[in-house]
């Protein structure tokens, strides 16, 4: 049988894992302007199935297979305008407001699209064994293992600049800044908890892959010389401080 070679990002992929003990992998997402399917990808069509964007990553995350999506393998109608895979005679903001996510006409929404008709091919993966070098990497974790994230970003300087609105939380909100080059995060919305089995506790946080080295370094160093990793170690040189009746009872004690 022949064994595949780890990818770089592979072994990145699994350092990122063992540094922030995550749940699960990071999630590799790279675009095609032709069709490409990567071998043994898991195309939703092929089994009589469509899928929300957010729910191919959910894949990626926790079945560890690689998802890609086409035109017709779209099953979330703001996605399918999103990644520009359908047209449509009205506005992503006149679907927001028809499912009352926008109280009317009159608020405004930042709508980031993508090219109508750019891309063909939408992969997602496990980074940690694609075979695809990933454009953006998409990292799911608590509050505190994103906050480390952060710190890591901000190691060279900086900041992470967060736009949220909580609607299209991953597919959009979070990746498609990193496929610009930046690095953000966004807290989940409902889609992303209803298809996406997004758990309470976590939140998202993207990169241009090619931040990914950067990333490392900081997870690595960042804080070091305060003392600090991941996890925090707790404080624990105190004496702690007990109820009133406890303290007047140890009065009472003699040392032996």
């Amino acid at each position: 049988m022949k064994l595949r070679r780890n990818m770089k990002w592979n072994d990145e992929g699994k350092r990122i894992v063992e540094m922030l003990k995550l749940r699960t992998p990071p999630v590799g997402v790279k675009f095609f302007q032709e069709k490409y399917e990567p071998e043994r990808a898991f195309r939703p069509s092929k089994y009589g199935i469509k899928m929300a964007v957010c729910q191919a990553i959910a894949f990626a995350r926790y079945i560890g297979r690689t998802v890609v999506l086409e035109a017709e393998d779209f099953g979330c109608p703001p996605a399918m305008l999103l990644y520009g895979v359908a047209e449509y005679e009205g506005s992503l903001k006149d679907i927001l407001v028809g499912a009352q996510w926008l109280k009317d006409e009159s608020c405004e929404v930042a709508e980031q699209k993508l090219p109508l008709g750019k891309y063909k091919s939408f992969v997602f993966g496990d980074m940690t064994k694609m075979a695809e070098e990933p454009e953006a990497v998409m990292i799911f974790g608590t509050p505190a293992q994103i906050g480390r994230l952060i710190q890591a970003a901000t190691y060279f300087g900086g900041a992470v600049k967060a736009n949220l609105t909580a609607k299209t939380a991953s597919c959009a909100e979070a990746l498609f800044p990193a496929l610009r080059g930046e690095v953000a995060i966004a807290v989940p919305g409902a889609g992303d908890r209803v298809f996406a089995a997004i758990q309470e506790t976590e939140m998202i946080f993207a990169m241009p892959y090619a931040w990914t080295g950067k990333i490392l370094e900081g997870l690595e160093n960042a804080g070091r010389g305060a003392n600090i990793s991941y996890p925090p170690s707790p404080f624990l040189m105190f004496t702690p401080r007990f109820p009133k009746h406890y303290r007047e009872t140890a009065e009472k004690f003699k040392l032996v």
